[in-house]
């Protein structure tokens, strides 16, 4: 009985002072939101985001402009115009009108399509980074850091991540002891 306790304490402080086993334990955190400005790509996204969001804006204003113009045009001239030609003019800018409605509802719609469609690679990067430089360093657990409202001591990664992207950056201090 005794060696059997005897082999089961030095089980266990060989398993509590391991580094090995320790090291795959280390807890980290880090803001992907802040990684994912960080990437390359990111820049690159929101500029291609603007130029979209530019072509929706300039194509709604020019439609805008034209059916203003249409309109100004039916005053001043319906008192000529036949009734035909006043139908159909009403019809163009009716025609006018719902286009410039589909736009006001669909643009959000296609801005977030946009959105999803240039972002999804860059946060894809972005969480293969973070999952790199934590098996580089050691880390067993990196958390969300804005998905924590309380937890036990870990590191900010986020300086190693800069580290590996290029940037020079101080090492973040260490949480106090508790």
């Amino acid at each position: 009985m005794k060696q059997i306790l005897s082999l089961g304490l030095v089980m266990i402080a060989l398993v509590a002072f391991n580094p090995f086993l320790n090291a795959q334990n280390k807890t980290g955190y880090v803001s992907i939101d802040e990684v994912v400005q960080l990437m390359p790509d990111y820049k690159k996204a929101t500029a291609e985001m603007a130029q979209f969001d530019s072509a929706l804006q300039i194509n709604y204003g020019e439609t805008l402009k034209e059916l203003n113009r249409q309109d100004s045009l039916f005053k001043v001239d319906s008192v000529k115009m036949t009734m035909a030609t006043k139908t159909a003019k009403k019809e163009q800018m009716k025609k006018l009108l719902v286009e410039l409605q589909g736009y006001e509802q669909n643009y959000q719609q296609q801005m977030q399509q946009k959105q999803e469609e240039l972002m999804a690679p860059v946060a894809q990067k972005a969480n293969q980074l973070i999952a790199d430089v934590a098996k580089a360093n050691g880390y067993g657990y990196v958390f969300r850091k804005e998905a924590l409202v309380v937890s036990p001591e870990g590191d900010d990664i986020l300086p190693l991540i800069k580290k590996k992207l290029g940037g020079t950056v101080a090492p973040a201090p260490k949480p106090a002891a508790k």
